[in-house]
């Protein structure tokens, strides 16, 4: 039996989809990357602990806002500030009570000074003298970490020692790329601290065309971008690399998110070069950028395994706590969605990489503790508006039988920028069924719309096109021929599934985002293993969008724009009296009980409220949904339509059933 799991927390227009597209300027990722530089935040301003007897010290007359806030770890400077008007004449720095040196002052209220840390350093001091004779000092204590063991992903400045060996050669990077034979040689502790102001290259790289839809159009941020600290790490002999090169996340100095932490760190190219990046229009774009209708064309769009690039993936809990560290393989998901400025990745475990499953607790209270794919999603359409529909929509429905994915609302960073709100999901393929039902892998058959083929082999779809004709030749009212039916498909699976897509008005459904699967193996066998048809709930963003009053029933019954392949089946089933009276009845029972406003209305409070706290962050980045106050709105338009939904629904069995 498969369970679904509701989120631990718990839109009234379609999007438009544009005309045509025009190319935009050419984007180099070499640009875009030039924007890195060393740039200096603030930090907090300690008194020197320590004192000689006697001594008298006047502070300055006004705070100066003395700082010791960047390293550069290669060429092994140390770097800080002031307040320009301080009157400083002289800054001295200290490690522990020795004097290191008198800093240069490069001007601008900013100070410099060469050093490089040891295994023995603890601290540093720095003192700046005002021409008025007086001094102003402040204190930074280092917290030790070491790249081998299982840190959490919160710390406060810290030096870092990595892994070394007599026979091999340490490189490192912190920029997310690959180290190779030229990178910088590890000789000392890294120094790790709070990047606040620095520069965010990749979050100002456009993600769709310039000529996007104005409604759906990267803007760049708003906001400051938070900034983690990627270390990457390789060991050489020679040239050569020796075992598997790793990487680690900190986010030094930073509040604690109140979600789990997914951090991604791959060579820049893998996302954003126009040529192999996966992340931008890129190439593809701009050799046929318009005379197209739809969602147009990108890097983006394209899919299969000469679009998949290598990533490492780190997940961390609420507190910080590491519970994944390990390479994959990551590819674009969706796709009308993957035109968004934010795009949904799907995650591979592969040998090709490292480990062959991820191995975890990801989802509290979940059967399964190994997953082959995982999905990290944008929530589609749905993040312009709520960025809650399809977690809290699936996760009303875990009484049931339907397969459902499981989700966890999550932080995401990219090479250590921070990229804004995502959900982990497991996602449907050949592994999640096989693992779900003990089923062998090799017999699990998905297909998808009015019948092509996901996964399989070519055969594979001819049963259920055999199932469509015999039910446009045979009057499904005849109880043998209701009978064959039901031998072939599970009716009440279908029935709970056509119940929920109808409860949520989904708009982008039935003539798209459809699939169902069946073991081929299958004969003979009991449960979800006995080779019946069953379907797969997936994508309901485009939910609730017209309100409580719509028919999504009469639409599904009688509107022909919906392609017949699509609608054939329950519209022959429905003549049958014994599918009829069951449909009724299901209907009823999941109004009264799943779908009961009370239930709705706490799961979606509940997802709210788990959002809300880092909603501004993420508005603040990717300016979508548009507002807190928009959000707000929409969050309320859909609690209102859950409200009102069932007793609509009611009339509409009425109305188009002659249920009584």
């Amino acid at each position: 039996m498969n369970e679904s799991f509701s989120p631990e927390v718990p839109g009234r227009r379609a999007l438009a989809r544009p005309r045509s597209l025009t190319p935009p300027g050419r984007w180099t990722l070499s640009g875009a990357l030039a924007l890195l530089m060393l740039s200096l935040g603030a930090c907090r301003d300690t008194p020197r602990e320590e004192q000689e007897p006697g001594e008298q010290v006047e502070e300055a007359p006004h705070p100066v806002g003395l700082t010791i806030d960047a390293m550069d770890n290669e060429q092994h400077v140390l770097r800080g500030g002031f307040r320009v008007d301080a009157g400083v004449v002289r800054v001295e720095v200290y490690e522990g009570s020795m004097l290191l040196g008198e800093a240069v002052l490069e001007g601008e209220g900013r100070w410099s000074i060469p050093w490089q840390p040891s295994h023995a350093s603890e601290a540093l001091e720095v003192i700046a003298y005002h021409d008025t004779g007086t001094e102003n000092r402040t204190r930074l204590d280092f917290q030790r970490l070491s790249f081998t063991s299982p840190e959490s992903l919160y710390a406060s400045e810290a030096l870092l020692t990595l892994p070394t060996s007599p026979d091999t050669t340490t490189r490192y990077t912190l920029d997310g790329s690959t180290p190779g034979p030229s990178s910088p040689v590890y000789t000392a502790p890294l120094a790790l601290m709070n990047r606040s102001g620095q520069p965010a290259p990749l979050s100002l790289i456009r993600t769709n065309p310039e000529v996007s839809p104005e409604d759906w159009r990267w803007k760049p941020p708003t906001l400051p971008v938070t900034l983690g600290t990627v270390v990457r790490v390789q060991r050489f002999a020679g040239e050569t690399p020796v075992e598997t090169g790793q990487a680690r996340t900190y986010l030094i100095g930073q509040r604690p998110y109140t979600l789990p932490v997914l951090s991604l760190v791959t060579d820049a190219e893998n996302f954003f070069d126009a040529v192999r990046g996966i992340y931008v229009p890129g190439r593809v774009y701009e050799e046929t950028p318009g005379g197209f209708e739809g969602w147009g064309t990108g890097n983006y769009m394209q899919d299969g395994k000469d679009w998949e690039r290598p990533v490492h993936v780190e997940w961390f809990e609420e507190a910080g706590t590491p519970v994944i560290a390990q390479n994959a393989g990551v590819r674009i998901h969706g796709s009308g969605s993957a035109a968004l400025p934010q795009k949904s990745l799907r995650l591979y475990a592969k040998e090709d990489y490292g480990p062959e499953l991820f191995h975890a607790d990801i989802f509290p209270g979940h059967p399964l503790r190994d997953f082959k794919r995982l999905m990290v999603r944008t929530s589609g359409q749905d993040q312009q508006y709520t960025k809650l529909k399809d977690c809290v929509f699936q996760g009303l429905l875990r009484d049931t039988t339907l397969a459902l994915q499981a989700c966890r609302p999550t932080v995401v960073f990219l090479n250590g920028e921070y990229w804004g709100l995502h959900e982990l999901r497991e996602r449907y393929d050949e592994y999640y069924l096989a693992s779900h039902h003990g089923l062998n892998r090799k017999d699990i058959v998905i297909l998808e719309n009015a019948g092509d083929l996901d996964t399989g082999e070519p055969e594979d779809s001819l049963p259920y096109t055999e199932l469509l004709t015999y039910v446009r030749e045979h009057d499904l009212s005849v109880p043998e021929h209701y009978a064959h039916v039901v031998e072939r498909m599970d009716v009440e699976d279908f029935i709970d599934y056509h119940v929920a897509q109808l409860y949520f008005g989904n708009e982008d459904w039935p003539d798209n985002n459809v699939k169902f699967w069946r073991n081929r193996a299958g004969n003979g066998a009991t449960g979800a293993g006995d080779g019946r048809w069953r379907w797969l709930l997936y994508d309901l963003d485009a939910s609730f969008f017209a309100g409580p009053e719509f028919n999504s029933l009469g639409r599904l019954l009688h509107d022909e724009r919906l392609g017949e392949p699509f609608v054939v089946l329950l519209r022959s089933l429905l003549k049958s009296p014994d599918f009829k009276g069951l449909f009724i009845a299901r209907f009823r029972w999941h109004l009264e009980n799943t779908f009961a406003p009370e239930r709705v209305v706490a799961f979606l409070d509940a997802a709210a409220a788990r959002l809300e706290p880092e909603l501004p962050e993420h508005i603040g980045r990717w300016r979508y949904p548009t507002s807190m106050e928009r959000w707000r709105e929409d969050v309320q338009f859909m609690r209102d339509t859950a409200l009102r939904r069932p007793d609509a629904l009611r009339g509409f069995l009425e109305q188009e059933l002659g249920a009584p």
